[in-house]
């Protein structure tokens, strides 16, 4: 299987919002998503998406099959992205095949498996009420 590559993405079509991606090539112009885009919430991790290349940068055309993944993303405070909770609620993630990402320090970004029987809302909401009070 080939090594993931990071790719100038653009997805808008004024070139305006080119982000690197962590992508991994599929067949030509279509690549599996290994990272969670900023500029395209309707993007996310493991997805497969068709671009168009020109003059380097390339140019998102469309998804082609979406990830088998529920997104789920919170914005929390230093002190909750440092805590212990936190470390073991990724810890969890991993285990039942799920990703997360950490982005901008406290952007926590969770994928799971469609099919995992885990209540990642209900689990974060405890974690967040817990530093809340």
């Amino acid at each position: 299987m080939p090594e993931p590559i990071g790719l100038h993405i653009c997805f808008n079509e004024l070139g305006r919002e080119i982000e690197v991606l962590d992508v991994t090539l599929l067949e030509k112009d279509t690549y599996r998503v290994e990272e969670t885009p900023i500029f395209n919430p309707g993007v996310t991790l493991g997805d497969i998406i068709r671009v168009k290349e020109e003059q380097g940068i390339y140019y998102y055309v469309e998804t082609v099959e979406k990830s088998n993944l529920d997104r789920y993303a919170w914005l929390l405070s230093k002190e909750t992205v440092n805590s212990t909770e936190i470390a073991v609620f990724k810890q969890r993630i991993a285990e039942i095949q799920g990703k997360w990402e950490q982005i901008f320090g406290g952007f926590l970004v969770i994928h799971i498996p469609k099919d995992a029987a885990m209540d990642v809302d209900g689990e974060m909401n405890r974690i967040i009420e817990h530093f809340e009070n």
